[in-house]
């Protein structure tokens, strides 16, 4: 079997609580189910603001594509948002070829995933309520 490993902490970013997810190895059908667990946790928790962090992540099946799909579309539901940081070239350019890239947002390394959160928020505070596009999936 092979190896897959996540680690969750907390940040306090302008006020915001905001979920990290550090996920390590290999994310597939034989994996996925922790990562899905480790999420709906959170949802559970009422936590919507979730930023995954691939920077040890070797490999993703369809099967991880699907959970992070699945979570997105309900962070969103709770006004939320899931962001991806600091992927390899070859896991990135799976998600930029299967289009995930245009549903959900993918940042060069968890800092930069936290200030868009802040922005976000800013933004919500300031903007009539609208549709997102990429709520439409």
């Amino acid at each position: 079997m092979k190896k897959f490993e996540y680690k969750v902490s907390e940040e306090s970013v302008n006020g915001m609580v905001v979920q990290i997810v550090m996920v390590e190895g290999y994310l597939d059908s034989s994996t996925f189910d922790k990562l899905q667990d480790a999420l709906q946790t959170l949802i559970d928790d009422k936590q919507f603001y979730i930023i995954v962090e691939f920077g040890q992540l070797n490999y993703i099946s369809s099967a991880g594509l699907g959970v992070l799909m699945g979570m997105l579309k309900e962070v969103r539901q709770n006004g939320g948002d899931l962001k991806l940081a600091n992927m390899s070239s070859k896991v990135r350019n799976l998600f930029d070829m299967l289009g995930f890239s245009r549903l959900i947002r993918i940042y060069a390394d968890p800092e930069e995933a936290k200030l868009a959160f802040v922005k976000d928020k800013n933004l919500q505070a300031t903007a009539p309520e609208s549709p997102r596009p990429e709520d439409d999936y």
